[in-house]
């Protein structure tokens, strides 16, 4: 028996890349705002407010990191359907290209922030009170090595820049191409 070739992701990648999506959005426009909040509050000597925030931060990077690893798995296990035959090369190249740069940035965001953290934390001890989830704190950085934030601070600058290559060629494949690349992630 034949087999219909498979035209969109199922409901899981779905789930996974749509709630990836509005973490990462909020983050590059966000998270920064959280992490400062918190460090002025620090620096005032506001102690109980100096780690909410920062606690948000952490947690929304933490959920990236976790939702990265089970898109990995997920993505090894399921296969994504092909593209549309009317792709040029480049596109395909370009379009591989972009995902890879995601999953990296999506995993090197949060280890980078983590480190930073550590960074932050030795500067301003009223932090050390950040927690993931409420549920228990930021683990203790190994080492410092004062350059992570910086890390941190491009890997994010170039997440937002991915961020709008992506949906810039989204919309092109669904409104000038039509060849329905953005119907393959859309869950209607």
């Amino acid at each position: 028996m034949a087999f219909a070739p498979k035209t969109r992701y199922d409901g899981v990648a779905m789930i996974i890349h749509w709630l990836t999506a509005v973490l990462m959005i909020y983050m590059v426009f966000f998270g920064e705002d959280l992490m400062k909040s918190g460090m002025h509050a620090a620096k005032a000597g506001d102690a109980a407010n100096a780690t909410f925030e920062p606690s948000i931060h952490v947690s929304i990077g933490v959920t990236i990191l976790l939702l990265t690893i089970l898109r990995i798995v997920w993505r090894l296990t399921h296969t994504a359907p092909a593209y549309p035959a009317s792709m040029k090369r480049y596109e395909v190249v370009g379009s591989k290209s972009l995902h890879g740069l995601f999953y990296l940035l999506l995993i090197v965001l949060p280890l980078t922030g983590w480190l930073a953290f550590g960074e932050v934390s030795a500067e301003l001890p009223a932090l050390a009170g950040t927690t993931i989830f409420g549920a228990m704190p930021v683990p203790a950085v190994p080492f410092t090595a004062g350059i992570f934030s910086d890390i941190h601070s491009l890997g994010s600058n170039l997440a937002m820049f991915l961020i709008g290559v992506h949906v810039l060629a989204a919309l092109k494949h669904q409104f000038i191409d039509k060849d329905g690349i953005f119907g393959r992630m859309l869950p209607w």
